[in-house]
């Protein structure tokens, strides 16, 4: 698929301001066939991705097509990105028969809810990791079925069996096309209890408590109706899945037994070397099906030779305007000196570098694990700085003012699921989204009284209701809330917090970083392995991807605190060329 050069300049001047999209990242674009796109980091991936969608979605446009877009994303953040172009494109908010989301929010929507509403008569699901009362419920059942649990001297063993009931998977029988419960706990007396236990599993999920496993449970059994999957089949001409290596392999495999036919043009785009959760596999990369960005804007050459050596095969490229520093091995004996020589190690480069003192990027120091913080600095707890409490009380905030909006509607005439999917989806949201932020840093003030007042009341004239004011009880709730939970978000940044995990970065782009690696030593294990120190391989995938992504975050300065006793001449002679080597 090919377009106009004017089409071109459009969501350019967009998503890059005075940039210009490279030769890769055009031909990107402009690809029309299911593919795997392997977009190594500082590529452009996400940016290019939302470009292709801007431009495919006006082609459609302007001839009239009814041909669905399905873009699933691995967060809300992606999400938000290439909202934000389609409405500077002039094109609004995805509509039907498009659908922009997470794999979660996709399978929900045209699997799950469906299942629950027309087969269990049940409109509301709650998800969660798991449900306190879950087990209560079972136990309940359990009392039921059985009198003589109910005896003193049996309540242990309902509330053994009840945590059974708990920990067993249910699946999917094709054969038999209905869900069937497996001894995943490998207990002796599962046969004989196994009916009890999954009629009161499968109770309990008919009363709409799931897991976000159970997503991917119930669309699978869902989907057992070929005319279902015929429906998506035929309404999706066009399918992008991002960052695919973090889908689950249950979510990855619906998806191409859903997409993965002839007339459906399915493309993939990630990072398989970036896949740093432990115990999910790798995706294998048919390269007769691959499409390769690998053209990295991030940094340059002096550290994409380091990762072309940890990771050969992703192959990193740079163009020649972009200069980064030679990465340091930091030599220490006492591993409470190392952080102190790495904020000096920043002013020094400062000084003498005018570009690394105007670059914007945060400086970071990455642990493999957390209690390598305390380590580092004695008496340090490691922190997480992105707070789930935080993102906890925006997802609140957001749902009391979202209930509330489509409670309103229902009330006057409509359907609850339905008036929540429209003010969700409704093109203003966004403007609920920065006021929600400003809330976060700063609280609920009168200015964010009256911000949200006008959000709500211009949701509400649009369905012909009842302006409120500030004195609703809403307003009450919101204020209770954030009265409960205080944050200030400038906290979380900064020297005083700058310790971080891998697994925390990953998608970042910062200006330098630093890389401690303690108690065993996977890091520096696989550093000396891939520079031909080590002549076996002897460590986890995961970690070797960990050490990838660390160094493929900075702009500029790479750092890697190794122990005086581990540089010994063998590896001083293999690293001495390509890396500076500086002690504490």
């Amino acid at each position: 698929m090919q377009f106009q050069e004017t089409e071109y300049k459009l969501v350019e001047k967009i998503l890059l301001g005075n940039g210009k999209f490279n030769k890769l990242q055009r031909e990107f674009i402009e690809l029309n066939e299911t593919k795997t796109i392997v977009a190594g980091p500082g590529t452009g991936k996400t940016t290019a991705l939302a470009a292709k969608i801007v431009l495919v979605l006006r082609h459609l446009n302007r001839i009239g097509s009814k041909d669905g877009l399905c873009i699933i994303t691995h967060t809300n953040v992606a999400v938000n990105e290439i909202n934000n172009a389609l409405q500077q494109a002039g094109i609004g908010s995805i509509a039907h028969p498009h659908f922009i989301g997470t794999i979660h929010e996709f399978f929900n929507h045209f699997c799950v809810l469906p299942l629950y509403k027309y087969i269990f008569k049940i409109n509301k699901l709650t998800f969660d990791v798991e449900h306190e009362s879950d087990k209560e419920f079972y136990k309940a059942f359990l009392a039921q079925r059985y009198q003589w649990m109910n005896k003193p001297q049996y309540s242990n063993v309902k509330e053994w069996i009840a945590n059974r009931i708990h920990d067993s998977k249910l699946v999917v029988n094709k054969e038999t096309e209905g869900i069937e419960m497996v001894n995943s706990t490998s207990w002796e007396k599962f046969d004989n209890y196994s009916a009890t236990m999954w009629q009161a599993k499968l109770s309990r999920k008919k009363q709409g408590f799931l897991t976000y496993d159970d997503t991917f449970l119930f669309s699978r059994f869902f989907l057992l109706d070929s005319r279902f999957k015929s429906m998506l089949q035929s309404r999706f001409k066009y399918v992008f899945l991002d960052e695919y290596q973090d889908t689950t392999p249950d979510g990855a495999d619906l998806l191409e037994e859903i997409f993965g036919i002839e007339n459906i043009i399915f493309q993939k785009i990630g990072d398989p070397y970036q896949t740093i959760v432990y115990g999910q596999p790798i995706p294998k990369i048919d390269e007769e099906q691959t499409f390769r960005l690998n053209l990295t804007n991030r940094f340059g050459v002096e550290i994409a030779e380091h990762l072309n050596i940890i990771m050969p095969q992703a192959n990193v490229q740079t163009s020649s305007d972009k200069k980064s520093f030679t990465p340091i091995i930091l030599l220490y004996e006492n591993e409470q000196d190392i952080y102190t020589r790495y904020r000096t190690l920043i002013q020094e480069y400062e000084l003498s570098h005018t570009s690394f003192k105007e670059n914007t990027k945060e400086d970071k120091v990455l642990v493999w694990a957390r209690h390598w913080a305390s380590i580092l600095k004695p008496g340090s707890v490691y922190k997480n700085k992105k707070p789930r409490k935080l993102e906890s009380l925006n997802v609140l905030l957001k749902t009391l003012i979202v209930d509330f909006i489509a409670q309103k509607i229902v009330d006057n005439d409509g359907n609850i699921s339905e008036s929540k999917e429209w003010v969700t989806k409704h093109p203003k949201v966004n403007q609920l989204n920065k006021i929600l932020l400003s809330i976060l840093k700063s609280g609920i003030n009168d200015e964010m009284k009256q911000a949200l007042n006008d959000f709500v009341n211009e949701l509400l004239e649009e369905k012909g209701l009842n302006r409120i004011d500030i004195n609703n009880y809403l307003f009450s709730q919101l204020e209770d809330e954030t009265q409960h939970t205080t944050f200030n978000l400038e906290e979380s940044i900064g020297p005083v917090n700058d310790i971080f995990t891998i697994h925390s970065v990953k998608g970042e782009t910062l200006r330098s970083v630093l890389v401690v690696d303690f108690i065993d030593k996977p890091l520096t294990n696989i550093l000396l392995h891939k520079y031909g120190v080590n002549k076996e391989a002897t460590y986890l995938y995961t970690d070797h991807n960990l050490l990838y992504v660390a160094m493929s975050r900075v702009t500029h300065l790479f750092v890697f605190a190794m122990h005086k006793r581990d540089w010994t001449t063998e590896v001083c002679n293999k690293l001495k060329n390509n890396w500076t080597v500086l002690e504490v």
